[in-house]
């Protein structure tokens, strides 16, 4: 027993470790590799944040829209003496200074205030004008519209329909894969193109996208709340 012990401590003490100058290389070796994987992670990590954050402006758009049809008993496309715009539905919903008098008489006035808190706005009254700001949309180009339309890719209802101008084609992607399950530009309740998809006249057909957009910045599409 105790020479099959001293055996086993003999063979263990003649085993030899590493040396500093292979224990540093190794240590080197695991740091770059855990370097490069946190590099990978971190940047699909930022570009699908990016993407989530639209599709959750869009989503916010929606809930607005819904607070304010709960409040209201009406839609932002008919709240103004005027015919809704796809600008001015958008300042209903943030109702930044707009005259009394721009109201329709059945609006409670009371209970009106900005429902979408965040967004950046320009503008008074009927005329102000909201935007996304972020990924490619700056203090004029990212604007935020809608109007009642029919969206093909989701049936012939109509709906108010949220355009966002200026947004990264990564975003879109990204928001189209997070609300539609899928990426695809011309099918879905999120389509997008290099052209306006949004058809301004006040129960009009979405224009959708033929093809698979390649350029830096696209304008995306929303079918939101089902307005019939």
């Amino acid at each position: 027993m105790n020479l099959a012990f001293n055996r086993l401590l003999s063979r263990m003490s003649s085993n030899k470790g590493y040396t500093i100058d292979q224990t540093i290389l190794i240590v080197a070796i695991i740091a770059i590799l855990i370097t490069l994987v946190i590099i990978t992670v971190g940047w699909q990590l930022i570009n699908r944040s990016s993407g989530t954050k639209a599709g959750a402006q869009f989503k916010q758009v929606e809930d607005a829209n819904g607070q304010f049809y709960s409040g209201q008993h009406m839609w932002p496309s008919v709240a103004l003496t005027t015919a809704g715009t796809p600008t001015s539905n958008m300042a209903v919903l943030v109702a930044n200074s707009i005259p009394a008098a721009s109201w329709a008489s059945n609006v409670d006035k009371t209970d009106l205030r900005n429902i979408l808190p965040g967004f950046r706005t320009s503008g008074t009254g009927t005329a102000t004008v909201v935007y996304h700001g972020f990924g490619g949309g700056s203090s004029t180009t990212g604007v935020i519209t809608e109007q009642v339309n029919t969206m093909a890719t989701v049936g012939a209802d109509q709906r108010m329909v949220v355009q966002f101008v200026d947004v990264p084609l990564s975003d879109a992607k990204e928001a189209d894969k997070a609300l539609d399950g899928a990426i695809d530009a011309t099918k879905g309740r999120i389509v997008y193109g290099t052209s306006a998809c949004l058809n301004g006249t006040i129960g009009g057909a979405t224009t959708i996208p033929t093809t698979q957009p390649t350029a830096s910045l696209v304008t995306v599409c929303y079918a939101a709340n089902t307005a019939q």
